[in-house]
């Protein structure tokens, strides 16, 4: 669970560029640990570069109840203002928008294969 969550924090503080491009990169990954199971998601949009332009990540956990106690600590991260939304439906959670994060660990310039790098670090899976 901690890799899991490291890895969601580590796409949320990406920052990112705005831009279309209609390419994406999608990397999955999962964690168990104390009885909790739980899938990420993790999606880089791309511009015509393979520049990344925004990133959106999907928990996915067993049941609602867990979803829904994890769900008011990623919260903490949800900024309107700065267009990040977090979303808990269900047993998902989705983040959105990481455009406006602030952070050393910047991805703004970075390509598709930087992000796949790092996501594969975590034991992420891309495609």
């Amino acid at each position: 669970m901690k890799k899991l969550l490291t890895v969601g924090v580590c796409a949320l503080l990406l920052v990112v560029l705005t831009g279309c491009g209609g390419k994406k990169v999608t990397c999955t990954g999962s964690y168990s640990e104390g009885g909790i199971n739980v899938k990420a998601e993790v999606t880089a949009n791309l511009d015509a570069d393979d520049k990344i332009t925004d990133v959106a990540l999907v928990y996915t956990f067993d049941d609602k109840e867990t979803a829904t106690s994890y769900c008011s600590l990623i919260k903490l991260m949800e900024d309107p203002d700065k267009g990040i939304t977090v979303d808990c439906s269900g047993s998902k959670i989705t983040v959105k928008g990481m455009a406006g994060l602030d952070n050393d660990d910047s991805m703004v310039g970075k390509t598709k294969d930087d992000f796949v790098k790092m996501a594969e670090a975590e034991s992420f899976t891309c495609k």
